[in-house]
């Protein structure tokens, strides 16, 4: 990870975070079966849960048949196919999506090598313009991926949103996906209670 531009604690503590973030990514890849959902009925519109974590500031919604899990400051989201994981992290405190998005850069094209990034522009995750970049590359079974990372902050942390999908990931999860990213809200974190 390009370390390079963080001194010795906060490099790892950065590190460690991203690692551990990139761990639950790699370990929620499965096999993808295609993109036959295409051909689907169209279906009516979904329940949704609204997720709040008030110690990292961050809200979203998601539809109820997508999966949740936590762990520590991640929280990942699974389609009910398996095609599509989303995983919602805060791994630093402050403004540092450059360096954040730097390390999720070089972590995921290592891990889905030989990867490229085929896309990198500005994005929307809520209200909010972030960085984006989007890689594809190939994963454990040698079937290719896409990831698409937005990195964004408020005055007081740095968030990473994290897609990963199929090569060619259906319409409508995508069209999920979207709603999802759009719902994003970046708050004042709270103190946990003790």
């Amino acid at each position: 990870m390009p370390e390079r531009f963080l001194d010795a604690l906060t490099g790892r503590r950065l590190g460690g975070a991203l690692f551990v973030l990139t761990g639950l990514i790699v370990a929620g890849v499965v096999l993808w079966p295609g993109g036959d959902e295409d051909r689907a009925p169209k279906a009516k519109i979904q329940p949704a849960r609204l997720v709040s974590v008030p110690q990292l500031g961050l809200a979203f919604a998601h539809p109820s048949t997508w999966s949740r899990t936590a762990s520590g400051s991640v929280l990942r989201l699974r389609s009910p196919d398996g095609n599509a994981l989303l995983t919602f992290a805060s791994p630093v405190e402050g403004r540092q999506a450059a360096r954040v998005k730097d390390a999720l850069k070089q972590g995921l094209r290592k891990r889905f090598r030989p990867a490229k990034i085929v896309d990198e522009s500005p994005g929307k995750l809520g209200k909010n313009t972030v960085a984006t970049f989007e890689l594809e590359g190939s994963g454990e079974d040698a079937r290719r991926v896409r990831a698409l990372v937005l990195v964004g902050s408020s005055k007081y942390r740095t968030y990473a949103v994290t897609l990963i999908t199929s090569a060619t990931p259906s319409a409508k999860r995508l069209v999920q996906v979207q709603q999802i990213l759009a719902t994003v809200r970046f708050t004042k974190p709270q103190l946990a209670s003790k």
